[in-house]
């Protein structure tokens, strides 16, 4: 265990930006050290104090974020930078109303770190199709959730041109698989008519740990001005490890020696690629494709009974690695024609995905057969797990062009042929001896206990939709939108092995559903400074097929009142009803961008965990309410000091008590007033002091500091009261997460020190078990205190 000499420094930079009260806003003033967007006119001291304004397509077309109706974050690539933002977890951490858990080590997963859930809004489900939309550009990426092993690809965070956040249901106008948000990473695009590049490297270290370090570039420009454009990305990043993989004695449990040092160390690869070629004023193709490869070493759980945090003792036991291996590649080719009044843009995309994972399922089996996680001298259980996805998706778009005419309009036709298949295969050589021989065991040679192949499902879908926008004053407009889809939904799953009993488990079936889900909205806007919007809006995602368990799992099942498990799950559906405000006030310098929201959610996909057999199904439970509010505050107190505030307050709980079996016949799956997984306060702020600038060189500091709340309630897993329920797993503490850094900023160049949970901080973020009665607990935390250099060149 590697502890960082550098605490001392993350102190001083603490003690130099205390008191520094906000989180600093999405965007930068003109005056930031960047290239200006006006070819370096000059700004008068009254344009430089206010806020810049960003623009989004979150409605299929440009328009400014203060003109949009919709809850919206959109992430810069500005802010990436200023906030230190590598990855989805930081993305997901800032913004409110959205929880997001690396939940490998739970009884959802597959121990794998990648492994994770995302909730927007409270609306989230570790089954079937993905409530949120996970867009690379206008691509679909997320997948759907067949068994353990399935998990969802994000991009790394480099080279875009923003992220973008939308909360409620977005169905009409990006599908089902935005059910409660959709999440958007857009890239930046190859340019006709001038060169730009953007450098970045860093370099950190974390106590308790190993260092890690990035070295990313991209640029792009003319080829042959105004008719070839060309955009060309590398970024390679290695995160250290600061979890130790120990030998430990089986009586007393205390470790013994170390195994692989700070061993859950990750690299991530990733090349994109993109032409632009326009052979007339208004016709533009551009063809590109993405390539992005992460590996992990071994899992960031540790075990709680191995572990001292607070020492910076973080130790798994493990037998083996829990690694990961996970390439995909995007190829898409979009074309856009200005036909004069309106335009049309087609995207056609394929995206090929080949994870692969092992894992160590030593002590897993031994919980599950033996009813002791400890193994004997020379035991060795692995999981092998793949999930692979084959996705082509084609969408053709139909827009009006003239923003300023009373009508505006979008409409669209949606194909997708979505192919994926995850599998398992759990192999044990000694374990069958020392059960003493499974009953009339099937003939897997080779040690062989479980076989997973095929656990497919494929969705094909055919959509039409289409959205417009009516002014009936220059100030009120009405929004009106539906999407009508048919969707064909196949699954085909067989599993068998000692590890499901003497009977495999099996199923397989097909069905067509045809959903519409609409949207009515209303906004006032009396002036490019206010906006006041209300909407109401349908979610949707398709249903699926559940296999056969088996007979290792028949009293679970009969404990729920269940003589089998259901053959197959229907859809769900929500309506949203949000009110929202954006306000500009003070000459720019004050943005306030606020919203309530009320959801119901019916028929809700989860997973039921049969802890004793480690096997699941999913099923629909019952229906929920989500309400809250969403605050965005952007404020420029003066032309150095910028400061931001976000909050967001969720209160997701189910309405209903629900029975897997008929009522009385066993215990429920879910309770009424169980909450959802989702936190239910987020508090973000932050402030970054830009000082005058000396012979065109401007120092700056900055502070971020995110807080969330406690869980406030029982989730169907843990409340007693339902059956295949874990009451020992505890709730979801209240976490707070500083970060500082302080830097130099001039012609381009970026140069800062930073340091990442300054004060060390380790909440338990996630507890896991194998079985009800095991004693061995997986838990996952924040990586510790991180120091470090980056240097950015953007030109």
């Amino acid at each position: 265990m590697n502890r960082s000499p550098l605490t001392a420094l993350a102190l001083t930079l603490s003690l130099g930006i205390a008191g520094l009260p906000s989180r600093a806003a999405h965007a930068q003033s003109a005056d930031d050290g960047l290239p200006a967007s006006g070819g370096g006119q000059q700004t008068s001291p009254q344009e430089a104090s206010a806020l810049q304004e960003i623009v989004v397509t979150a409605e299929r077309r440009e328009t400014r974020l203060q003109d949009t109706p919709i809850s919206v974050d959109a992430i810069t690539p500005q802010q990436i930078d200023s906030e230190g933002l590598r990855s989805i977890d930081d993305i997901t951490r800032l913004a409110p109303g959205v929880t997001f858990e690396r939940t490998g080590m739970t009884a959802t997963g597959n121990f794998n770190d990648e492994g994770s859930d995302i909730a927007i809004r409270g609306v989230e489900s570790t089954a079937g199709t993905s409530t949120t939309g996970i867009y690379l550009d206008d691509v679909p990426i997320q997948t759907r959730h067949l068994s353990f092993g399935t998990i969802n690809p994000f991009p790394q965070l480099f080279d875009l041109d923003r992220v973008e956040i939308l909360r409620g249901p977005q169905g009409t106008l990006f599908g089902a698989g935005s059910e409660g948000g959709t999440l958007r990473f857009i890239q930046t695009q190859p340019g006709l008519d001038t060169y730009s590049g953007y450098v970045r490297s860093e370099i950190a270290t974390t106590e308790y740990g190993a260092p890690s370090y990035e070295m990313s570039a991209a640029t792009g420009g003319p080829i042959i001005p105004q008719t070839l454009g060309f955009r060309l990305s590398v970024s390679a990043r290695y995160d250290g490890g600061y979890v130790d993989r120990v030998d430990y004695d089986p009586t007393t449990l205390q470790p013994t020696g170390t195994v692989d040092s700070n061993s859950n160390w990750q690299r991530t690869v990733a090349i994109r690629g993109a032409l632009k070629f326009a052979p007339t004023e208004n016709l533009t193709i551009t063809p590109s494709i993405n390539y992005q490869a992460l590996r992990i070493n071994d899992t960031g759980a540790y075990w709680a009974l191995l572990s001292d945090p607070a020492a910076g003792d973080f130790l798994n036991g493990n037998r083996q690695p829990d690694t990961s291996y996970d390439p995909w590649v995007l190829s898409s080719v979009k074309v856009d024609w200005n036909l004069g009044s309106t335009s049309l843009t087609s995207d056609t995309s394929y995206f090929s995905r080949h994870q692969h994972a092992d894992t160590d399922y030593t002590q897993i089996l031994r919980e599950v057969f033996l009813d002791t996680f400890i193994p004997q001298p020379g035991d060795l259980g692995t999981a092998a797990f793949t999930d692979q996805q084959s996705n082509l998706t084609e969408e053709i778009r139909l827009q009006s062009t003239n923003g300023a005419a009373p009508l505006s309009w979008v409409a669209g036709l949606f194909f997708a042929h979505l192919h994926e298949n995850t599998t398992e295969y759990i192999t044990d050589p000694t374990l069958s001896a020392e059960v003493g021989g499974f009953t009339n065991p099937p003939p897997f040679p080779g040690g062989v206990i479980y076989a997973q192949d095929p656990f497919l499902a494929i969705d094909r879908q055919l959509a039409l939709y289409g959205q417009a926008d009516y002014k009936i004053t220059p100030e009120l407009k009405l929004t009106a939108g539906v999407r009508v889809a048919s969707v064909y939904t196949a699954g085909n799953e067989y599993y068998a092995g000692p590890f499901v009993g003497p009977e495999p488990g099996a199923g397989s079936g097909s069905f067509t559903e045809h959903p519409v889900t609409p949207k009515f909205g209303a906004s006032y806007q009396p002036d490019e400074h206010n906006l006041f919007y209300a909407s109401v809006s349908k979610g949707y995602r398709v249903g699926g097929i559940n296999a056969n368990l088996g007979t290792l799992c028949s009293s679970s099942l009969s404990e729920l009142g269940l003589s089998s498990d259901p053959s197959r799950y229907r859809s769900d559906s929500l309506w949203s009803y949000e009110i929202g405000a954006k306000n500009t006030l003070f000459d720019g310098r004050l943005q306030i961008d606020s919203s309530l929201f009320y959801i119901n959610w019916k028929n809700i996909q989860q997973n039921v965990i049969l802890l004793s057999c480690g096997l699941e199904f999913t099923t629909n439970l019952g229906a929920a309410v989500s309400k809250g509010l969403d605050l965005d505050l952007q404020y420029r107190a003066t032309q150095g000091l910028l400061l931001g505030l976000q909050a967001g307050y969720t209160h997701a709980r189910y309405t209903k008590t629900v029975y897997a079996g008929d009522p009385g016949a066993g215990s429920p799956v879910v309770t009424s007033g169980d909450v959802l997984a989702a936190v239910p306060w987020k508090l973000t702020a932050s402030a970054e002091y830009d000082f005058a600038a000396f012979r065109d060189k401007k120092p700056y500091l900055r502070a971020d500091d995110q807080f969330s709340g406690a869980q406030s309630g029982l989730t169907p897993m843990q409340d007693a009261n339902n059956g295949a329920s874990d009451p020992s797993v505890p709730s979801l503490t209240s976490t707070n997460d500083l970060s500082l850094r302080a830097g130099l900023r001039w012609s381009g160049f970026d140069i800062s020190l930073f340091a990442n949970n300054v004060l060390n901080s380790l909440p338990v973020l996630v507890t896991g078990h194998d079985t009800t009665t095991s004693l061995l607990y997986y838990q996952h935390t924040w990586r510790p205190r991180t120091l470090g250099l980056t240097g950015t060149y953007r030109f």
